[in-house]
């Protein structure tokens, strides 16, 4: 008896991946520390020169764990200004996922732009132990003169 040959069968699990990756929609991420700095932020993603735009989040607020700024919830009428970013690819969201390491969360948020309009965005928000922050703020002017990034 003559046996027939079972078609093969496609890795789902690569096929679900590579459709994930190249069904990738921009998305809005705000920033509020250091990469709020253009040549940070083109260092991470390897990448021209970005575009950032001033934006405001409502019902965080920054607390510090050392030296790094992270954001909590706060009462909805707490204000952080810093920038937004169209992320542009799926590379580009893992290495701000990278660059953040795993004290940090990808986070749904709502974004103010510069011109009042609210959108729905992302922002990295604090994922560690609260113990570990303290209260204090990030100077973006001073980071960057420390960290000699102009």
């Amino acid at each position: 008896m003559e046996r027939h040959q079972l078609p093969e069968i496609p890795d789902m699990q690569a096929s679900s991946d590579a459709i994930s990756h190249n069904s990738f929609c921009t998305e809005l991420y705000f920033f509020y520390g250091s990469l709020q700095a253009p040549a940070r932020l083109m260092s991470v993603l390897l990448s021209d020169p970005p575009l950032l735009r001033p934006a405001k989040l409502f019902g965080y607020k920054i607390m510090l764990w050392g030296p790094y700024p992270a954001i909590v919830e706060a009462e909805p009428d707490k204000v952080i200004n810093g920038m937004s970013y169209e992320v542009q690819s799926a590379d580009h969201r893992q290495l701000l996922e990278f660059y953040e390491t795993n004290n940090y969360k990808n986070d749904t948020c709502l974004i103010q732009l510069e011109d009042g309009t609210k959108t729905v965005g992302r922002t990295f928000t604090w994922n560690g132990d609260m113990s570990m922050l303290k209260e204090g703020v990030f100077h973006l002017k001073e980071w960057q003169m420390k960290e000699n990034i102009l």
